[in-house]
């Protein structure tokens, strides 16, 4: 396949940025490919499984920090994020939610900077959460961008970078699955031998590179690389759209 070195640099890079902050290679990985050419149900299909085996990884490591998303998602966000997949591979539904998810991520990467505004976050997330969740599986449904309202959840109820990993992780694993499932039934062809190297290299990362980046960070310099992460994607939406 002659896209596959292109794929596996793709991989290798965002497998890092996900082994270190449980989010990387589908809020990276899938505008960089439809920015590359691949059409969406491809795209997906080549970052999903690779999404899928770190995410799970990062789960059995820090189950015991799982929270309120534990049987939450389930019921309130994956539904949604049927339901936007389902209307973008039928092609009944063609939206950019980039702009919006962009803002979002730079306001609550600067909240992180003044307690007073991170407090009042954290309490409009807890007096709004079935309906946040919903708003997150829909987007993430319809673009793959959930990861960015996923990071803004977990950063805004955890301060310790196992817990905020774990739930972080425990979300992106649960979106992959739902994601694979519908794909599978809809776009089963947008499958190819390639995802399966692609998933065994997103693993040895995880392994390698990725897990020994995470493990060496403080608790502070974790939270710290996770604003920037925040504010760098959020910028990398914005400019994106204008």
């Amino acid at each position: 396949m002659e896209n596959i070195w292109l794929l596996t640099v793709i991989v290798v890079l965002f497998s890092t940025v996900q082994s270190v902050f449980g989010v990387g290679l589908l809020v990276f990985g899938t505008p960089t490919l439809l920015l590359l050419g691949f059409p969406f149900e491809e795209t997906i299909a080549y970052l999903l499984p690779s999404s899928v085996l770190i995410s799970l990884m990062q789960v059995l490591e820090g189950r015991k920090h799982i929270g309120e998303l534990r049987n939450s998602i389930f019921v309130f966000c994956v539904p949604f994020i049927v339901l936007g997949l389902v209307l973008v591979l039928s092609d009944l539904l063609s939206f950019d939610i980039k702009l919006l998810v962009g803002v979002t991520l730079v306001f609550s990467a600067f909240a992180r900077f003044n307690k007073k505004l991170q407090e009042s976050l954290v309490k409009v997330l807890k007096q709004h959460t079935k309906l946040y969740l919903m708003l997150m599986g829909f987007v993430h449904g319809i673009s793959n961008m959930g990861g960015g309202l996923l990071t803004i959840y977990a950063t805004a109820l955890y301060d310790d970078k196992q817990r905020t990993r774990a739930n972080i992780a425990y979300g992106y694993l649960v979106f992959a699955i739902s994601q694979i499932l519908v794909l599978l039934i809809f776009h089963f062809d947008a499958y190819h031998i390639a995802c399966v190297p692609l998933a065994i290299v997103a693993l040895a990362t995880y392994l390698t590179v990725g897990n020994f980046i995470y493990v060496k960070s403080s608790r502070a310099v974790y939270q710290q690389l996770i604003t920037l992460f925040m504010l760098a994607y959020g910028i990398l939406l914005i400019t994106q759209e204008l």
